[in-house]
């Protein structure tokens, strides 16, 4: 077999990408033992990004955990008439969580979602939460996806508009349109001539892969120090894209392709923020979708703001400046302004709203129970650009691993719990056995779970 230099092999590489529609997300090293809920059935994890922090003031639950009082940011979990039933029973709401890794190294405000999931500022290099467990833990080598990444309006790859990565700290590419979400998970049934060409394609793609991972392995014997990461990264893509070339059997039907005349337009800035809430109940639903197929078992979502959607009458078209930044919370010396309270609880509200329909989903395709649902944000007060004390939920069943249904508060007089503490938890949860994630020059911040949880 003729000689294969790196470039050559990247190009190569690309090509097979190309040659059968897929990216190069992918496992490493072998699987690790199947985590199970109670239920018996595979956990899955989601987590969701809400911007720009919340009022505390609406946002916490009242005596007697009522999340449903006038005006409560959590409504949208005890909502029977909108939602199908509550799913009160089914939520763990956590207040005082920090972004503390972030925070120590200037990661905070808009650039706060890089910590959400890696537990990491921006000196970080670790994967995300997501990442760690269906790519390095090799959780995600039974299904098709080994992750699913969404947004709403926003493909980006700044810090601030992220929460999976690769390791490495690489944004991993995130899916904005219903019309692309429903092709990379359900595809399009084919018939007669056009199956045999999609077969022909199948066979040319596993033909270029046997010789990609031949001359992989030779580089890699020779390959410095410094690259053989990236080589490693190019192993685990090959892996992945020798998983989807390999025929899957449907588990269940796909549902209706979305009707891309409701959403003509889906980036922000760019005239999309209209069809936002269109796009979002279609992002929610194939996940859902997706997740009772079994074709994956671990996503996250990056949920857009209400600007320019004109949903809400009684909200401007700038949400960020006019009503995140303006919030004007209620402290031991300071009474607020309850008005800025209120209309930042109607963004507040909205976001979970979402939550509770992917909730109501899960429900309606029996995992509910089976999913760790993990729900936080880049702020806590947004007018402060403060990562402190950031409004962070579990919901679902998480597979009988944490007590449902309750308000844990975790301010401390100085600070409040480190993200990481859940992190570790959640890891605990899938099987991993560890006591620490994330990257900070402090060992208490990515050290130890949150023992709370389990009590």
């Amino acid at each position: 077999m003729r000689p294969i230099d790196r470039r050559s092999l990247l190009g190569a590489l690309g090509a097979t990408v190309a040659l059968v529609g897929l990216d190069s997300r992918g496992n490493a090293g072998p699987p690790a033992t199947r985590p199970l809920a109670a239920s018996g059935r595979p956990l899955r994890l989601v987590a969701v990004y809400t911007p720009h922090g919340r009022a505390h003031e609406l946002w916490q639950p009242r005596a007697g955990f009522d999340i449903a009082y006038p005006d409560a940011i959590l409504r949208p979990f005890d909502d029977p008439e909108n939602h199908g039933k509550s799913f009160k029973n089914r939520i763990l709401v956590l207040d005082g969580v920090d972004l503390s890794a972030g925070i120590a190294v200037g990661t905070t405000g808009h650039d706060g979602p890089r910590a959400i999931l890696t537990g990491s500022g921006a000196d970080g290099k670790n994967a995300s939460l997501d990442q760690y467990l269906a790519v390095e833990k090799g959780l995600g080598a039974d299904t098709p996806h080994s992750t699913v990444v969404l947004a709403v309006g926003n493909d980006q790859s700044a810090i601030g508009a992220n929460i999976s990565y690769a390791a490495g700290a690489t944004p991993i590419p995130k899916w904005i349109d219903p019309a692309q979400t429903f092709a990379e998970l359900f595809g399009t049934p084919l018939s007669g001539a056009r199956r045999e060409e999609q077969e022909h394609q199948r066979r040319i793609g596993k033909s270029v892969l046997d010789v990609l991972r031949h001359d992989l392995a030779r580089l890699e014997q020779r390959a410095p120090a410094s690259e053989r990461t990236k080589l490693e990264q190019h192993q685990s893509a090959l892996r992945e894209i020798e998983k989807r070339l390999t025929a899957v059997e449907r588990k269940c039907p796909a549902p209706p392709a979305p009707d891309a005349s409701r959403f003509s337009k889906v980036r922000a800035f760019g005239g999309g923020e209209p069809y936002f809430d269109t796009i979002t109940d279609l992002q929610v639903d194939l996940l859902a979708r997706a997740l009772a197929c079994d074709l994956t078992r671990f996503a996250t979502i990056f949920l857009a703001d209400l600007t320019r959607s004109h949903l809400f009458a009684e909200l401007p078209d700038d949400i960020h400046n006019e009503v995140v930044h303006r919030y004007d919370a209620r402290t031991e010396k300071h009474p607020g302004t309850p008005a800025t309270w209120h209309t930042l609880a109607v963004q507040n509200r909205y976001g979970y709203s979402k939550v509770a329909r992917l909730m109501q989903r899960l429900d309606e395709a029996g995992i509910l129970d089976d999913v760790v649902l993990y729900v936080s944000s880049d702020m806590g007060d947004p007018a402060r650009h403060s990562s402190r004390s950031v409004p962070t939920l579990l919901g679902g069943g998480c597979g009988g691993h944490f007590k449902m249904g309750r308000y844990l508060d975790l301010r401390r007089d100085s600070a409040g719990t480190p993200n990481n503490r859940i992190l570790v938890s959640i890891c605990q949860a899938f099987g991993v056995d560890t006591n620490r994630f994330g990257h900070s020059a402090d060992p208490e911040i990515v050290s130890g779970r949150l023992e709370q949880l389990h009590a």
